[in-house]
């Protein structure tokens, strides 16, 4: 869920993991991720991944493709 979503926090994946029966602590899910080597919310959502690199500006490449003019 961490690696997914990377702007959720302890407390968001807490909530997500109860809506699927689990209770878990907040200090839990920390001391998981901390051993798993994914770093907290703020660092992990900071950084963009190869494989979402490409998809980021494809809005805007799609955008320029239609509105360029030959001259």
């Amino acid at each position: 869920m961490a690696q997914e979503n990377r702007d959720w926090g302890y407390e968001k994946i807490q909530g997500a993991l109860s809506n699927l029966g689990h209770t878990n602590g907040r200090t839990t899910i920390a001391e998981i991720l901390r051993r798993h080597g994914i770093e907290p919310a703020p660092e992990r959502s900071g950084k963009t991944t190869w494989k979402e690199f490409p998809k980021r500006p494809w809005e805007l490449i799609v955008a320029a493709d239609f509105f360029t003019v030959e001259v």
